[in-house]
């Protein structure tokens, strides 16, 4: 069985600081929300999911790698949670029943 994986640590994060820049992101929040003591995102999966449900809720339209991006550039800046690799639901290798 082969796993889909979404290599967080690897987005660019220089990349992410211009989509984030140029995204309506603060127009629902300030950066407050990375730093406060009872903040949302826990972990990195949740850091992604968090940037996804944002990315879906404005006309940014970002593709899998810009998300990706933004999420390193937010986690550089402001969650500094580390590398890590999320594992997305297993794929069914063709070849094998």
């Amino acid at each position: 069985m082969l796993l889909m994986q979404t290599a967080v640590a690897g987005g660019d994060p220089a990349n992410g600081k211009k989509l984030f820049a140029a995204s309506q992101c603060l127009s629902c929040h300030g950066t407050e929300v990375f730093t406060r003591a009872d903040r949302k995102v826990s972990d990195l999966n949740a850091l992604e999911s968090q940037v996804r449900r944002c990315d879906a809720n404005l006309p940014t339209n970002w593709f899998d790698d810009e998300i990706l991006d933004v999420v390193a550039y937010l986690n550089d800046t402001y969650y500094k949670f580390g590398a890590a690799t999320t594992n997305a639901a297993p794929v069914p290798n063709a070849g094998t029943q």
